[in-house]
């Protein structure tokens, strides 16, 4: 028996090993709209969230954590409940930012297109862990700093979208520690998997957290860490052709060895026969001043052992046939078939000019340095204004800086103005940005600032 979505289908085996299949259509809970409202019926809503999925914390805490949507923009959130104290406004890197407080609940905005960290464990790559692991270990210096509590660090709660993660529940305290540094050290552990002893930075970690090395001593290793050189699969592939080219020629060698040690052992075969023969010569002597009888049988071996001769023929090369050179002259003109046009020398005219006007342009640079050297540098802040329009055209937006160049003073995931309007940016470079309307899906973009022509935002 099978069952799909929708029918059902029923297999019978008779006695002949035939089969009889037979197909009943029955009504799905998905195909009707009442069993949509069963699974709606499941999941627990929460204003205008719905709450799909718990987060199992570790602990004996009151705090629960749920993932959920919202369901008029279908942005992911995670809630946080129950949590009685106002919600915190956060201004911190790699963090996730509160958004909106229901009743007793903190909601938090998941960036689109992040994933759970706790679904790629043990698929990391080393460098890519190691950049995750100063994000969140700035996260939790930072917090300590600030003194605000994070009090859940867990793989369930770290989101990531390529080299950058999110840790959610930054200001959630837990009774039974301010900061959670051990949850840091099993997440890791949990990210790396099977990798995390061959962790060239595995040492300092454990020191961080177990207190016997500051934040600035872990930075500076996962810093060393990050910028080791990765070896080249090239260069890898380039070394193992060479060490297959050295055993070849180490093979040729051994036979070479070996030839030169067969053509000795065959030498010393030689001297060895002709020492016996010596001897042999030297016995039959004697024994032919003793017993003429024996004389006769040692005659005959003297003269097999010196009839027996070992030659060694080796195979001769012919002699190589070498074809005389082929000469080839090439006749070169020494001039060539065409006028050729010198430039003119230089006047006495223009070589004078040049001599007065290199002189003055100096002087005339020199003086420009000084007038400009002499005058007050102007110390007023330098704003850089952009013009924002909405279209279509409707009610006010509100914008939310998300991510702004390196030495801006701007604050992160707040409301900076209301839409549409004049902005003024304190740095020059990128911003991304976030406009949302009230009733309408916020707009991520990417601006450059200063921009003349203004930035025009279309409203989905």
């Amino acid at each position: 028996m099978v069952s799909t979505r929708g029918c059902l289908i029923k297999i019978h085996a008779s006695r002949t090993n035939m089969l009889d299949v037979k197909v009943e259509n029955r009504p799905s809970r998905l195909s009707s709209p009442a069993g949509r409202q069963d699974i709606l019926r499941v999941m627990e809503s929460l204003g205008h969230y719905l709450l799909r999925e718990r987060v199992a914390l570790p602990g004996v805490g009151a705090i629960e954590a749920f993932e959920g949507q919202d369901v008029r923009t279908g942005i992911d959130v995670l809630a946080f409940r129950p949590i009685s104290e106002p919600l915190p406004a956060l201004s911190m890197p790699h963090t996730l930012p509160w958004i909106d407080q229901e009743g007793d609940a903190w909601i938090a905005e998941i960036p689109v297109g992040a994933v759970k960290t706790a679904w790629l464990a043990g698929r990391i790559d080393t460098a890519r862990l190691t950049q995750w692991c100063k994000q969140l270990a700035t996260v939790l210096h930072q917090a300590q700093e600030q003194n605000i509590p994070v009090g859940y660090v867990i793989p369930e709660l770290v989101w990531a979208r390529g080299s950058r993660v999110w840790l959610g529940g930054v200001g959630v305290s837990n009774p039974g520690h301010a900061r959670d540094f051990p949850g840091l050290l099993n997440t890791v552990k949990v990210l790396a998997g099977e990798a995390y002893p061959a962790l060239p930075w595995r040492e300092a970690l454990e020191d961080y957290v177990a207190g016997h090395i500051d934040y600035s001593a872990l930075l500076q290793q996962l810093e060393v860490e990050g910028e080791s050189p990765v070896p080249d699969p090239h260069h890898l592939r380039a070394d193992a052709l060479e060490a297959r080219r050295a055993r070849a020629a180490g093979g040729g060698m051994g036979d070479a060895v070996q030839g030169e040690g067969a053509s000795s052992s065959l030498e010393a075969r030689r001297a060895r026969a002709a020492g016996e023969g010596s001897v042999q010569d030297e016995a039959t002597v004697e024994a032919s001043d003793k017993s003429p009888a024996t004389a006769a049988p040692d005659s005959e071996r003297q003269a097999h052992s010196k009839s027996l001769h070992v030659e060694v023929s080796q195979p001769t090369s012919p002699p190589a046939t070498s074809t005389p050179p082929r000469r080839i002259r090439i006749e070169e003109r020494l001039e060539p078939p065409f006028e050729v046009l010198e430039p003119p020398l230089p006047s006495r005219r223009a070589v004078a000019l040049w001599m007065w006007l290199i002189p003055l342009v100096l002087l005339l640079a020199g003086l420009g340095w000084w007038v400009r050297s002499r005058t007050p540098s102007s110390t007023a802040l330098t704003v850089y204004p952009v013009e924002f329009r909405l279209q279509p055209p409707g009610p006010g937006a509100s914008l939310i800086i998300l991510e702004a160049p390196e030495g801006s003073q701007m604050p992160l995931n707040i409301e900076v103005a209301q839409l549409p309007g004049r902005v003024d940016f304190d740095r020059p470079g990128i911003y991304r940005i976030r406009v949302r309307v009230q009733g309408r899906v916020p707009v991520e973009s990417l601006i450059e600032v200063p921009n003349p022509g203004g930035v025009t935002i279309s409203l989905r």
